[in-house]
């Protein structure tokens, strides 16, 4: 035996089934897309940093000498691997986003801000 009900407004009017009508923004996608919009901005940040330390190493201006050359190589290795690394990150929470669907029952949604929030 199979059920079926619908959800009034009170007047006699039906509103829709329980999923359709139950469905809120999800805060965990909403969470990744704060997220996604402060790493832009602190990416790019750390990028410029490290590219002005590296030209004013190699130009320079903050230190000369041979372990001012060694240091420069070593600062131009790191800042190659950190923006590898860093490249990486938008994308991966781009993935997030793409899984998590936009809309999701109150309760669900309050399992979410529940698991943010370390519960």
């Amino acid at each position: 035996m199979q059920f079926s009900w619908q959800i009034s407004d009170g007047k006699g009017e039906s509103v829709g089934t329980p999923a359709s009508v139950a469905k809120v923004d999800n805060p965990y996608r909403s969470a990744l897309q704060a997220l996604k919009t402060r790493l832009k901005t602190e990416t790019e940040e750390l990028k410029k940093q490290l590219e002005t330390a590296s030209k004013d190493m190699a130009g320079k201006k903050v230190w000369v000498g041979k372990a001012a050359d060694s240091w420069q190589q070593d600062l131009d290795g790191r800042r190659a691997r950190i923006k590898t690394l860093v490249d990486k990150l938008i994308p991966a929470v781009d993935a997030e986003i793409a899984k998590a669907p936009e809309k999701v029952s109150p309760g669900e949604a309050k399992m979410w801000r529940m698991d943010m929030q370390g519960y």
